[in-house]
């Protein structure tokens, strides 16, 4: 029986300082049959010479400027031809048999996405969680899964919210399923959060994601953008609202406003006082907010799974740690 065709699809942006590692890892998979198409957001760093010069054998989709981490990925995953797609970050190397041990945690029908074992490359021993998935709290923020411990904590299969966007697996059928207006990612993310709104999607149309930790991967986070700027922080801002918006219920919004609110002026106010241009989100939100309102409408006429099981999803925060990590450290490093 012939193995399913993997594509990975690697978005390029300034990255060729990044590419040798993580395609190497790719070519060097285990899992015989992968097809490999990059995408070029517009590069200004010879990185398609490059590319064309050691890698010609792989397919290079060229755009003539940043179209944003969410379209180039629909770009690449509309020209691929695999069943199973792995977006993957340039700042991203693999463990040989990550491919494998992917497909394999996606054997059951209702797994549409599989997590890996992301380690933080530059941790200090190189044993330290970056991710194993998403997780989505009561107040609607939302972060990565086992960040910052050690990673012989997270040693068993477990289903989890959803898969970081820099090295999931999706089913074509999942993406297929959850697809608004034909994006598979909401192009008026640009970046940043788009995969979180891709789990929710999916949670709502009843897929699941596991978590498989013998799945391994090396991210050097934030290896093409620069970390914590107002441009970030603008469209973490108002990507949250957008994804709210399109997914959430209604009646579990309200019975979690009170902290939703509190958590709203706790990171508002913080913005204020350091990146006060971030706040400018909110022009976007209401510019996209018809559009937005038609996406919910659909998305809602076809959910499977009720606003009650999706809160069930939801972990309490803690707020302790939160305030110390994102506001008073990475708030106040914020370059403009």
């Amino acid at each position: 029986m012939s193995k399913e065709l993997v594509s990975v699809i690697i978005l390029n942006w300034n990255g060729k300082h990044l590419l040798d590692d993580c395609l190497q890892s790719v070519l060097k998979q285990t899992y015989e049959n992968v097809e490999v198409i990059i995408v070029d957001n517009g590069s200004t760093d010879d990185s398609v010479k490059y590319i064309n010069e050691n890698y010609g054998q792989i397919e290079l989709i060229l755009n003539d400027e940043n179209l944003g981490f969410a379209k180039g990925i629909n770009i690449g995953i509309k020209r691929a031809k695999g069943n199973y797609l792995i977006p993957l970050n340039t700042d991203i190397k693999l463990d040989k048999d990550f491919i494998k041990q992917m497909i394999e945690a996606s054997n059951e029908p209702d797994v549409g996405m599989v997590s890996g074992k992301l380690i933080k490359a530059d941790s200090l021993g190189g044993d330290l969680i970056d991710s194993t998935g998403h997780v989505v709290y009561k107040n609607r923020l939302c972060g990565n899964l086992g960040r910052g411990v050690h990673e012989s904590q997270f040693k068993k299969e477990e289903y989890v919210f959803g898969a970081c966007g820099a090295a999931p697996l999706y089913k074509r059928e999942m993406l297929e399923d959850i697809a608004v207006n034909g994006e598979y990612y909401d192009e008026n993310f640009f970046s940043f959060l788009e995969d979180i709104d891709l789990d929710w999607r999916a949670q709502l149309r009843g897929w699941k994601c596991k978590f498989a930790p013998s799945a391994i991967a090396f991210h050097w986070r934030g290896g093409t953008a620069v970390r914590r700027t107002t441009i970030v922080e603008k469209h973490n801002y108002k990507n949250r609202y957008l994804m709210i918006l399109k997914n959430d219920s209604f009646l579990y919004f309200l019975k979690n406003l009170p902290q939703i609110v509190f958590t709203d002026i706790i990171k508002s106010s913080a913005l204020l006082f350091r990146a006060p241009t971030a706040l400018t989100g909110w022009f976007s939100v209401i510019k996209y907010l018809p559009g937005t309102l038609r996406k919910r409408s659909h998305i809602q006429k076809r959910r499977k799974v009720s606003g009650k099981e999706i809160e069930k999803l939801f972990k309490k925060f803690d707020y302790k740690n939160w305030f110390k990590a994102h506001i008073t450290e990475d708030v106040y490093n914020i370059r403009n």
